[in-house]
This record gives C-alpha cells, sequence and structure tokens, in this order.
C-alpha cells in the first residue's frame, strides 16, 4: 500500500490546468462564485497529450493539480493485488490463444484528491501539492517497478496513429549481441576495428546520416541488431517501416521527436530507415519531401535541436543517392556490406556445426540457411528475351 515519502530524482512534476472555469454573476454577490468542469474532451481512463481523464478532472475541477511523471517498466498485477480497494478505474485484457490476460490503464483512488495512473510503461501522480505527487509516484516506483530482464537490445517502431504519432517497443533477444569472435566470423577481417570507429563517432556526434548498401541477405539488418544491443545503455533506436516513410515529412513528426527529447533527454537517439532507396534517390515528384526531410534532420537548424543519428539501409548502389545526402559533414559513414568469399564462409558455418559446398562466395543469409549459392533458372520475359531473341 502507498504510505512513505519518497524522493525521486528521475520523476518530473508539473503543475496542470485541468478545468475551465467560469464565474457566474456579475458585481458583488455574498454566493461563492460556481466553477463548471468540462469533460467533453476528456478521456474516460487515460490522460492523453497531457489533459487528466475524467476522475482526475472532475475530482480537482480548477483547484490546486500537481503531476509527478516516471517511466519504466511496472509490475501491473502487483499493483492490484496491493491496492484492490482503491483502484477506481481499470481495463482488463481477457487471454486468448497467443496472449495472456493482463491489466491496462489502472486508476487508483487515495484519498479526494490523491490519484495515481498506471499503465505497462510509465506511472502518474496527481495531487494537491507537488510533494505528495511525488510521493505517490516513489511508493508505487518502490513496490511495483519490474526489474528488466536481460535483453538484445530494444527498438521503438513508429508507426501513424489515428490522432497522432505512436511507437511500440520491440525487444531483442540475447543472442542478437555477439561477441568479439562472432563478430570477426560474420564480417570478415577489419570489421570489429570499423563497428568499434562507429560506435565511437554515434557518440561523440549528435546528429548525422549513415548509409548501409548492399544486396540483400548481407547483413545489413543483422549488425543494426549487435548495434542495439551494444548501445542500449545510451543510445534509442526507432524503427520507421517503409510503408511508413511519408510520415518523415508530416509537420506532427517534429512535435514527436520533440515530445521523445523533454522525456528521454539524457539517451541518444538513432532512426532506422530500412531499404530507404526510393527515399534517398536523386530528388524527383515522387520523393522531394522526403528527401528534404531527411536532409533537415541529419544536418541543418532542426538537426541542432531534435538531435537524431539517422541510419539508412539501401540495396541500390550509393552513385544513385541524392548528392546532398552524401555531402562531407552530413555523411557520418558509408558502410559496403559485401558476400562473404568462401573460405570465410566456410569458416563461419563450421562455427554454426554446418558445412558449405564450394561456391565463388556467400552471403551471411545463404550461410545460416545452410544454401549453396546455385543461381536458380527462370525463362527470359519482356524486353531481356527480346533482346536474346534479336540476337
Amino acid at each position: 500500500m502507498l504510505k512513505a515519502a519518497k524522493s525521486l530524482k528521475t520523476a518530473t512534476t508539473q503543475p496542470v490546468k485541468v478545468a475551465r472555469a467560469a464565474a457566474h454573476g456579475g458585481g458583488k454577490s455574498d454566493s461563492p462564485a460556481r466553477t463548471v468542469c468540462d469533460l467533453a474532451e476528456a478521456n474516460a481512463f487515460c490522460e492523453y497529450q497531457g489533459k487528466p481523464h475524467v476522475p482526475v478532472s472532475a475530482a480537482f475541477g480548477a483547484e490546486r493539480l500537481h503531476v509527478c511523471r516516471l517511466h519504466g517498466s511496472w509490475d501491473l498485477d502487483r499493483a492490484v493485488e496491493e491496492n484492490s480497494d482503491a483502484l477506481f478505474r481499470s481495463i482488463r485484457k481477457l487471454p486468448s490463444e497467443d496472449t495472456v490476460a493482463e491489466w491496462d490503464d489502472l486508476t487508483f483512488r487515495f484519498g479526494p484528491r490523491s490519484f495515481l495512473y498506471a499503465d505497462k510503461n510509465r506511472i502518474v501522480g496527481f495531487a494537491s501539492t507537488p510533494k505528495e505527487a511525488e510521493r505517490l509516484v516513489a511508493q508505487f516506483s518502490k513496490t511495483c517497478l519490474k526489474s528488466p530482464a536481460p535483453t538484445g537490445g530494444t527498438f521503438y517502431l513508429i508507426k501513424q496513429g489515428r490522432y497522432d504519432i505512436e511507437c511500440e517497443t520491440v525487444t531483442l533477444p540475447l543472442a542478437t549481441i555477439l561477441n568479439a569472435e562472432a563478430f570477426s566470423l560474420h564480417y570478415g577481417s577489419g570489421s570489429a576495428e570499423w563497428h568499434q570507429d562507429f560506435v565511437g563517432k554515434l557518440h561523440q556526434r549528435i546528429h548525422g546520416l549513415s548509409i548501409f548498401e548492399g544486396r540483400p541477405g548481407t547483413g545489413k539488418t543483422f549488425y543494426l541488431r549487435h548495434l542495439m544491443g551494444v548501445l542500449q545503455d545510451s543510445h534509442r533506436f526507432y524503427f520507421i517501416p517503409t510503408s511508413t516513410m511519408g510520415v518523415l515529412s508530416k509537420p506532427e513528426f517534429i512535435g514527436f521527436w520533440a515530445d521523445q527529447r523533454r522525456i528521454h533527454d539524457k539517451r541518444k537517439f538513432v532512426v532506422i530507415l530500412e531499404d530507404s532507396d526510393a527515399a534517398l534517390m536523386t530528388r524527383g515528384s515522387d520523393n522531394r519531401e522526403q528527401v528534404s526531410a531527411i536532409l533537415n534532420l541529419s544536418d541543418g537548424m532542426l538537426a541542432d535541436f531534435l538531435r537524431l543519428q539517422i541510419i539508412c539501409t539501401i540495396n541500390c548502389s550509393a552513385a544513385d543517392i541524392d548528392p546532398a545526402l552524401l555531402r562531407p559533414g552530413r555523411l557520418l559513414c558509408h558502410r559496403v556490406f559485401g558476400r562473404l568469399d568462401y573460405p570465410q564462409a566456410a569458416r563461419l558455418a563450421e562455427s554454426l556445426g554446418r558445412k558449405l559446398p564450394p561456391a565463388r562466395d556467400y552471403s551471411l543469409a545463404e550461410v545460416f540457411a545452410g544454401h549453396d549459392t546455385e543461381e536458380i533458372k527462370r525463362p527470359r520475359i519482356g524486353f531481356a528475351a527480346k533482346q536474346k531473341h534479336e540476337k
């Protein structure tokens, strides 16, 4: 149960305006002014864009209200068990074939003007004084904070919601982090030294653009997973799918980053754009806005404010990319991920307990799949078939 006061350095405490008050009547009057609290835009179960939800707005009206927030990972089952008498609002998700039952959007009421909201990733205390709001958050954090399990890193999947831009947490397995010997086996001689140099640049530079070039299966994504694990304590990685690339040019995208920067100001941000060939090509009518957005985010006045590192993976050649993106000062790194020669691929396969038939070279994907590189014979059609026939 919540009781003892605690100091919480990582929490943020702030006053919030929650109601639209109107005094009725003019001139002198012995009757007190009435307050009208408009709940039309308040959510029923959770605050939205900094607006308190209905229970909090209704309880405080135009009276003093202070908020304390803390982000983390919370044991909601334990929270309900230990504070069942104070549970005021909740959402219960029942299990299906591939999910378990879980709580969401919990609101606890510990007094007439003492509330705590909790979901899996954040807790928010509401009270009449900053000290009391912080006490609620500190005590809840003490009893219900989850100890994070060892992982291979985390990234945040950016998606366009109905009203704004959202992100979903994706946790990677511990096996995605390679030790030094395995890293050299996967990427060849000299790769470990390049990796250390690149990690150093991501620590030193506040913004910039990196381009990973290579044919499909050469290990670009595999390396990014490793990088996320190596830098999980200092960097936050955000992934933008190819289908959502248009979000780069949306005005609300800047607001999203400003909010993320405010919440996670001590972390460095890395944005991953996979298979971003179309977004990086020489500017045309179909990609002008995306190229301009990447230019502004990677090196410009906006980049100084948002402080984003952008990593793009491409399957095309860097020669096809808009020249402005390759300007010295903007381009932090250009790395070509190639195929492994047979001796290197054979050593990697042996470490995995496999044998490869002799071939000129292998991609990482082919080594892991255990397939040879024999080209699949397909009938030629269209323009290529016509050229062959004319010969």
